[in-house]
């Protein structure tokens, strides 16, 4: 605490001032700020999704609640000063701390990430003067099986090439290309499945019309990760 004197026009006036580290509350209007990019987990991870207030304000006495689209119920709901989970399938696994509320933190902390997280998440703000939301994509990334190459034959004697791979999300993007590099996506036909985990199959088939190539299948994540390539040589036996 300390006391300042502004002396104008002849007239002394005394102001008390007042310090203290926590951060106002009463502000009429704020904004949540989240991340312009979407958040990229695993499964079994750990994951903040991030939220803050500018300016920076005690949002203790706030009303805040995070939900997706999936449910009517929020994920999580903090009012009079506690927080409740109201969705069963992230109760024990969501942190959300008082304490940062002080500093305008109102993140969100997913524990044991579940494909089905991944998901549009927005984090509400309400107080007496306003409200505000930020809006956080988070894709939970599951790296499949490389995918494997098996030749079919149809009845009419021709020949396919079927690529496929097994549990992956969200659903990859499949390539083919033949000996010279050159993209033949184009004259394939996808197939995909889903599990009981949510986990993608995904499949693609290509017909074979020359003698003699090469052909790589690449399934890549649709997150800049490593593609995973198989390649088969297919010989066509020409009988005279």
């Amino acid at each position: 605490m300390r006391t300042a004197m502004i002396t104008h026009f002849g007239w002394s006036v005394f102001i008390l001032l007042y310090h203290n580290k926590t951060r106002v509350s009463w502000a009429a209007r704020f904004s949540v700020v989240g991340p312009s990019y979407p958040i990229i987990t695993y499964v079994g991870d750990e994951v903040m999704l991030p939220a803050f207030f500018s300016p920076e304000l005690n949002a203790q006495g706030f009303d805040i609640k995070w939900t997706t689209p999936k449910s009517s119920s929020p994920v999580l709901l903090y009012q009079n000063n506690s927080t409740i989970n109201r969705i069963e399938s992230y109760m024990g696994r969501t942190v959300f701390s008082r304490e940062n509320l002080k500093y305008g933190n109102v993140s969100l902390i997913i524990r044991n990430v579940r494909v089905s997280d991944g998901d549009l998440y927005k984090c509400l703000v309400f107080s007496k003067q306003w409200e505000d939301e930020a809006r956080i994509n988070l894709i939970v990334e599951v790296l499949g099986s490389q995918p494997s190459i098996s030749m079919i034959s149809t009845q009419d004697q021709k020949t396919t090439l079927e690529c496929s791979a097994e549990k992956w999300n969200p659903l990859p993007e499949i390539t083919w290309r033949d000996m010279n590099g050159e993209d033949m996506t184009s004259q394939s036909t996808a197939a995909t499945q889903e599990d009981a985990e949510g986990l993608l199959t995904v499949s693609s088939v290509i017909p074979v019309k020359k003698e003699f190539n090469v052909f790589a299948c690449l399934v890549r994540s649709k997150a800049p990760k490593t593609d995973w390539p198989s390649r088969l040589t297919v010989y066509k036996l020409i009988v005279w």
